[in-house]
């Protein structure tokens, strides 16, 4: 049974237990809100049902190396930086 089909909303804790295909489809189904960078990677934001998830990305190959589910607003604080608004 995919655990991603079920009733209920998904909650980070859950997210955390998918497998590494089962959590690449998840933040498929989520919204894109944001990018940011290091020297090593670079770091797409997502709000995936009720919380947020980090994908980090290698920057040389490419390849998804981490996620990192949460729902506190706070771990978004490093997007808001670049963030313009206009007025």
């Amino acid at each position: 049974m995919n655990r991603l089909k079920h009733d209920c909303m998904m909650t980070s804790d859950e997210f955390r237990t998918l497998s590494y295909t089962e959590k690449t489809e998840a933040v498929l189904t989520g919204t894109f809100l944001a990018t940011r960078s290091n020297e090593h990677c670079y770091i797409k934001l997502y709000n995936v049902e009720n919380f947020y998830v980090e994908v980090f990305f290698d920057n040389r190959s490419q390849l998804i190396i981490h996620f990192r589910a949460f729902e506190h607003t706070l771990f978004v604080l490093p997007y808001l930086e670049d963030l313009k608004i206009a007025v």
